[in-house]
């Protein structure tokens, strides 16, 4: 459905062009030639957009994460909660042609941020930054992996993947524990629905995680 904001009563027949179908082959042309319509520059402007969809889910889900979950408000829990989304864009980017390029775009987004919030709590030297973001590494891919075991097995495994990746800093309880196993499931079927098209302009989003049992 069209938005009202964007309606009009008047037909296209009768507005005139703004642009001449001379002018807009030009512009469609130099745009191709500098790459713009490429698969990799369409992967990274893309990626910008799934990759802003991850990083802003613990501030929208602040009362879930922080005060349901008793997770610590830090940078820590930003980042094993952006990465848990955005391992979840990953599990469905496998199954698009392009989905290793996608893939690849995500994470570089995921690490330039990373670094750059490093910078925010102000640590300067390249040295410390650069021991953070192999540690951050380590941590991305063996989550990688555990959540991939979870996601193939069983609802146990998953939730142990989440103890080690998430709630490891916390005191938290089963049923919150549970209550994200469910979470993950439920994003994961719902990302099922999404087109190449939809993920070619960087069209995902993420529901809120329940804190009741479906």
């Amino acid at each position: 459905m069209i938005s009202a904001r964007w309606s009009s009563s008047v037909t296209t027949e009768d507005q005139p062009s703004k642009y001449s179908s001379t002018t807009k082959k030009v512009v469609y042309g130099l745009a191709k030639v500098m790459g713009y319509y490429s698969t990799g520059s369409t992967a990274i402007r893309a990626s910008h957009d799934l990759y802003n969809v991850c990083a802003e889910q613990l501030a929208l889900n602040k009362d879930f994460y922080i005060k349901e979950c008793n997770l610590p408000d830090n940078f820590q829990t930003w980042f094993s909660v952006t990465q848990l989304h955005v391992w979840m864009l990953m599990v469905h980017l496998r199954a698009e042609k392009r989905g290793k390029l996608y893939t690849q775009e995500l994470v570089n987004r995921l690490f330039e941020d990373a670094e750059s919030r490093i910078r925010e709590h102000g640590i300067t030297q390249q040295k410390v930054i650069t021991s953070y973001v192999k540690d951050l590494l380590a941590q991305f891919h063996g989550g990688v992996v555990a959540y991939d075991e979870g996601m193939c097995k069983d609802d146990p495994v998953l939730a142990a993947a989440l103890w080690r990746n998430l709630f490891a800093p916390s005191s938290n309880n089963a049923t919150d524990l549970a209550l994200v196993v469910q979470y993950i499931r439920r994003e994961l079927q719902a990302l099922e629905k999404y087109s190449g098209e939809q993920l070619n302009s960087g069209s995902v989003r993420f529901e809120k995680p329940d804190v009741n049992f479906a």
